[in-house]
């Protein structure tokens, strides 16, 4: 029997939110080991989810040694792939006739980078996974040419070989249910603030904009050959959807047996459909389910259009505590240079329309910095407008040019990337030159504007929060009093004793190393 390990291996931690928020369900996993499941049911497949188990290096290479896999898959994004190379090396060193497999976000767009740098890895799985990585190991078994697999990335004699690349599926609900009795499902944020008792879930893939910045849409996007032998791709937006029925079997599963109580939509986009959003909240309001929440990326024109229509009444109405809306600037010469097809004045309407009419909703607000051409004006300007719109948290991001986007391919073209470390990939502090400041500059200025944001805004959310109704308001209002202490603290100690060169906000923004991490 062929036994297949898939694996999230350990990781660092993300800054501010605590451990138990900062490791969900990795929806992916348990997605190709349902297919693997359906397709070949001889084949022996086990997850190994490490971060939320506080699995170590050591305990992982004690488990591997245990279960002796015939192939080792991980699927990584850019902040994360150095975990799953380090897998896929460890794994060689145990067993070397072990056959690796990458996918993901960034080995998708590294494959050949990645297939030079790296000779444990064997094969790379390109896109969507599900039936490309089913077709590798039945070749793999039955000792076919792997050749013949689309989707693909390998080595033969020293040169990167590209299949040509897979259509999608038009029909999500054909993938079968993801396999939650092979995840750790108790584990994922049980005392989190942001998802409590949360699960990873989506209704749709993709996206039907071209987000400079976004390599979501690339990566669940229409991929056409343009050059076959090299692998290079052309993209264009796609977006599908699940149907309301398949969504709700998947909700039921993980709110019955599992008592996920909060939803996180992993959608690039959660309100493209308002038919379909329509249906899911009448029919999810119909099961009267209790104390079910859920988080989701929307849109702010769709999210204007969806209060004209009376939809966005029934997604509160049906659970929606958290609105996530990517404002990103404040200029529409900015939102040009992003591909982004709205304006700040459609953003207002929208934190407006949750202000004063959904006011137990609470509303979070992306802001990029650190643009071409970016001043310390501007990003002023983003710190006003995010408090005269209703921002109640305010995201302040570095742009960060990860491999799978438009700014990725330009940044490189143009040399503005000052690292190719994409280990610094965090979205927490800036990789790339603006023209105008240094990569230092660009830095204290992101975190002087947000620790604006916190002094100006977060206080009065704190004290408001402590005596909402709802626990997850109460519960995130535990949170900001957390991180404020935590910065206070951090900043008098490394005051004192010169721990810490930065300052300000940007004494949490730094992962930083589980104790768990080694062990």
């Amino acid at each position: 029997m062929m036994k297949v390990l898939l694996i999230r291996p350990p990781r660092y931690l993300w800054p501010v939110v605590n451990e138990s928020d900062n490791f969900m369900l990795p929806l992916g996993l348990p997605c190709l080991a349902a297919s693997i499941k359906k397709e070949l049911p001889d084949v022996d497949v086990k997850i190994i989810d490490c971060p939320p188990l506080k699995i170590g290096w050591k305990t992982l290479a004690k488990l591997i040694r245990e279960i002796r896999p015939d192939v080792v898959g991980a699927g990584e994004e850019a902040l994360y792939h150095h975990e799953a190379v380090k897998l896929f090396r460890l794994s060689k060193e145990l067993f070397p006739s072990v056959v690796t497999v990458a996918g993901g976000h960034f080995f998708s767009w590294t494959a050949r980078d990645s297939l030079k740098r790296h000779p444990f890895l064997d094969y790379i799985v390109r896109f969507e996974g599900e039936e490309t990585f089913v077709e590798l190991l039945r070749a793999l078994r039955e000792g076919s040419d792997a050749g013949q697999v689309k989707g693909l990335a390998f080595r033969r004699e020293d040169r990167a070989v590209f299949t040509p690349a897979r259509q999608l599926k038009n029909d999500l609900d054909e993938f079968p249910l993801p396999a939650y009795d092979l995840m750790p499902m108790g584990s994922y944020s049980p005392v989190g603030y942001f998802w409590p008792q949360g699960a990873t879930i989506e209704h749709s893939r993709g996206c039907i904009d071209r987000c400079s910045f976004c390599s979501l849409w690339t990566f669940w996007g229409k991929h056409k050959n343009t050059d076959a032998e090299m692998g290079e791709l052309d993209v264009s937006p796609r977006y599908r959807s699940k149907t309301v029925s398949r969504t709700l079997e998947e909700i039921d599963i993980l709110y019955n047996k599992y008592n996920r109580r909060y939803l996180l939509w992993a959608d690039p986009t959660f309100n493209v459909d308002p038919k379909w959003t329509e249906e899911f909240c009448e029919r999810l309001l119909s099961r009267g389910y209790k104390d079910l929440y859920w988080w989701a990326f929307l849109r702010a024109d769709f999210l204007v259009r969806d209060e004209k229509l009376g939809v966005l009444r029934k997604m509160v109405k049906a659970g929606l505590i958290n609105a996530f809306i990517g404002v990103e600037r404040v200029k529409s010469d900015d939102f040009g240079k992003m591909n982004k097809r709205y304006s700040n004045n459609i953003c207002r309407e929208a934190f407006f329309i949750l202000k004063e009419k959904y006011p137990l909703v609470h509303r979070q607000g992306t802001f990029l910095t650190g643009i071409r051409g970016e001043s310390r004006e501007a990003i002023s300007e983003m710190v006003s407008n995010a408090l005269s719109i209703g921002v109640e948290f305010m995201m302040m991001h570095p742009v960060t040019p990860v491999p799978g986007t438009m700014l990725y391919q330009e940044a490189v073209r143009k040399g503005w990337l000052a690292t190719k470390d994409f280990s610094r990939f965090d979205w927490l502090q800036p990789v790339m030159e603006t023209g105008r400041y240094s990569i230092k500059e660009t830095a204290d200025m992101t975190s002087l504007a947000s620790l604006k944001f916190i002094l100006l805004r977060s206080s009065a959310i704190i004290l408001k929060g402590f005596f909402s109704p709802v626990r997850y308001r109460r519960r995130l209002s535990w949170w900001f009093a957390a991180i404020f202490m935590k910065g206070v603290y951090l900043n008098i100690r490394n005051m004192f004793t010169g721990r810490a060169k930065r300052r300000g906000f940007q004494v949490l923004l730094s992962l930083h190393k589980p104790v768990w991490y080694d062990s």
